[in-house]
């Protein structure tokens, strides 16, 4: 199994990896930050895609190619290295938004009866799923929480520059609001918050974590 970036998605589906039991799990990278939370999450290898060939490494450590390839980055060029280092029979999942991206279909594809597959939500059952990996982090199996980094506003411009640089992976960036409680005539009823920076009063934005 190799996973192509190891941004959130990526390094959730290393994790899965691990779980499920595959024996080789390759994360693949151009942030050597981003690869060495990889490993500590269960890859077995990683390759940083600046440095090396990445389909000549996969090919050399697999033996001719990978089962299995999740393709996270929606980056053309690494959508084609994933399908070139599957072995034939190989299956390519695309879950990254991803542009246009140029393919020879008998090289690329049906010369070697590989497979590439685009997945919306993991092609999961909510109702069952989300139960699955809240048991797989209690047990300790799945810590989606190394993934988070939480930022004060004010640092909402060292946030950016984190995510940008691939020292953080998933970014929260907390917002302090002043709310009061006036009764709407509708349910819910809806705070009217001022943001404790500006002191403006508005509605407070969906998802706010209110402190």
């Amino acid at each position: 199994m190799v996973v192509y970036g190891a941004g959130a998605v990526g390094l959730s589906a290393v994790m899965a990896a691990r779980i499920v039991g595959c024996q080789y799990i390759i994360a693949v990278d151009v942030h050597d930050s981003r690869l060495n939370l990889a490993l500590e999450l269960g890859a077995t290898h990683v390759f940083n895609g600046k440095k090396v060939d990445v389909v000549a490494e996969v090919k050399k450590l697999t033996g001719g190619g990978s089962h299995y390839a999740l393709e996270t980055t929606g980056v053309p060029q690494v959508v084609k290295q994933s399908l070139n280092a599957l072995r034939p029979l190989g299956t390519c999942a695309i879950v990254g938004i991803t542009p246009e991206v140029k393919l020879d279909i008998h090289n690329d594809l049906m010369a070697e009866g590989k497979s590439m597959i685009g997945v919306i939500e993991g092609d999961s059952i909510p109702r069952v799923f989300i139960p699955q990996l809240i048991a797989y982090y209690k047990a300790g199996q799945f810590p989606f929480d190394k993934l988070i980094k939480f930022y004060d506003f004010q640092q909402i411009n060292q946030a950016f520059e984190d995510s940008a640089s691939g020292v953080t992976i998933k970014l929260i960036v907390k917002m302090a609001w002043k709310c009061t409680w006036p009764l709407s005539p509708v349910w819910p009823p809806s705070r009217m918050c001022s943001d404790t920076q500006s002191g403006v009063p508005a509605m407070a934005p969906s998802g706010t974590a209110f402190e």
